[in-house]
């Protein structure tokens, strides 16, 4: 992890990015052109931790892929990761799932689904779940709508903490369905594509627990964090960490958010403006 000597203060800089539309193309969930940059920011020691509505299976899977050892975060904030040998001198007294302590403050999905069937049964006609369209449809049918394969939308569809909605009707009726979930409360949160139903975790919430995990570190005075998103259940990490980068969405306008300083917008879509903002805050500190 690198550390910064600044004013004789040891800064941890920390990047924490959405995945779909923002690290990962949106269309074919690519990071090639990412590709140099991760490998140089893991080279200097800057950890790039993903923060996403992805489960555990998939996100360890893509890990893997770009040999990323740091923490993540899982399905809206719903479960916060940390290899166990991460932080040597930092005790966790959480739950172990395979190589990683975890912690989560939302409901199961079964309860999820349970009240979504309960509090939002006049809206029946008007969504899917992708809990529904397993059980009904099978597997080729999540990965018919979410355009992965096989093996992949059988990962997308081992959810823990959240259940993913397909809306099929109008905006108004969505606020309208938004509403009564929240009534009960439950969170609806707007990804790139689909709705996420959780309890009352955020990406926000989970990510501020994790800075202040960072922070904790005897060996560091400060953690200078980057949040980067795309959508609006990315809008609380945003707000939450020291700078934001919006990246410029594909078939609509870019996110508006609470902060005016220190934010930014890509004038490119996906990993291209995932790269162009990074690099432009990495010079920031030259």
């Amino acid at each position: 992890m690198e550390l910064q000597t600044l004013s004789k203060k040891r800064i941890q800089r920390i990047i924490l990015t959405d995945l779909d539309g923002s690290l990962l193309d949106h269309e074919t969930y690519s990071y090639g052109h990412a590709k140099d940059l991760l490998l140089m920011l893991e080279k200097i020691g800057i950890p790039v931790i993903p923060v996403t509505s992805k489960t555990y299976s998939e996100v360890v899977k893509l890990k893997k892929e770009l040999n990323n050892k740091h923490p993540f975060i899982t399905e809206n904030g719903g479960g916060i990761y940390i290899p166990k040998s991460y932080f040597k001198q930092i005790e966790l007294n959480w739950k172990i799932k395979n190589d990683y302590f975890f912690i989560s403050d939302s409901h199961s999905r079964d309860f999820l689904v349970e009240a979504i069937q309960s509090h939002a049964h006049e809206f029946l006609a008007e969504f899917k779940t992708f809990h529904a369209i397993n059980d009904i449809e099978g597997i080729g049918s999540i990965a018919n709508v979410t355009g992965l394969c096989l093996e992949d939308a059988q990962l997308a569809s081992e959810r823990e903490f959240s259940e993913v909605v397909i809306w099929l009707s109008t905006e108004k009726r969505k606020k309208m369905f938004a509403d009564c979930l929240q009534k009960h409360g439950l969170l609806v949160q707007q990804g790139g594509r689909f709705l996420n139903i959780t309890g009352q975790s955020t990406k926000g919430r989970a990510v501020q627990k994790l800075i202040e995990i960072y922070c904790a570190q005897p060996n560091i005075d400060s953690c200078d964090s980057l949040a980067i998103g795309d959508s609006h259940n990315d809008i609380s990490m945003l707000e939450i960490a020291d700078q934001a980068l919006i990246i410029k969405p594909l078939k609509r306008k870019p996110l508006k958010i609470n902060r005016k300083a220190k934010v930014s917008i890509s004038q490119e879509i996906g990993p291209r403006g995932w790269v162009s903002g990074v690099t432009d805050w990495l010079q920031n500190f030259n």
